[in-house]
């Protein structure tokens, strides 16, 4: 079952390149951590594994970091509040993607690591963290909608929160 919920996130991953490959402005910025995502996505659903979770993880965070340090880099009064949100949610989301791509594979029954390590711990604050992370998106939408903004930043939004709702249920599956 997490295969196949890993397989439906391709689908979210694949509309975010797409939205990322139009974002014209940050075109390098969006393009590579969705390129990258979409790449974790393949590989979590069809089973590759030359590439571990961890080094996915790994570089999802980085690149998380990277949009992270941009968006710092970024808060100049030329740069409209908009662009500074959807930068600040694909951050998020790259951080969070690396957290449920780890969590990904065990189920709530059976924690992550050794239960004196707290695995059950981090998986539930991983969940809450895709919660938070919904409710943000939702959130980003709705003022989006509200303000007219582009529509391939509603679109984009709405993938990755989708991607990481397929994501979340994995560790709920597994």
């Amino acid at each position: 079952m997490v295969e196949v919920l890993h397989l439906a996130a391709v689908l979210p991953a694949t509309v975010g390149l797409c939205c990322a490959v139009g974002d014209r402005p940050g075109r390098a910025r969006s393009v590579v951590p969705a390129a990258a995502m979409l790449a974790a996505m393949l590989a979590m659903a069809v089973g590759f594994t030359a590439v571990p979770p961890l080094v996915w993880a790994v570089l999802l965070v980085a690149l998380g970091i990277l949009a992270a340090a941009g968006l710092r880099r970024g808060s100049d009064a030329a740069t409209p509040v908009h662009a500074r949100r959807m930068q600040l949610h694909r951050a998020l989301g790259l951080v969070l993607g690396a957290a449920l791509l780890l969590a990904g594979g065990h189920s709530v029954g059976a924690p992550s690591g050794h239960p004196e390590h707290g695995g059950g711990v981090l998986l539930t604050a991983t969940l809450a963290g895709a919660v938070g992370y919904l409710a943000f998106t939702a959130w980003l939408v709705a003022r989006s909608l509200r303000r007219r903004a582009p529509i391939v930043g509603v679109v984009e939004s709405s993938a990755m929160g989708l991607m990481t709702a397929l994501m979340a249920l994995a560790p709920l599956t597994g």
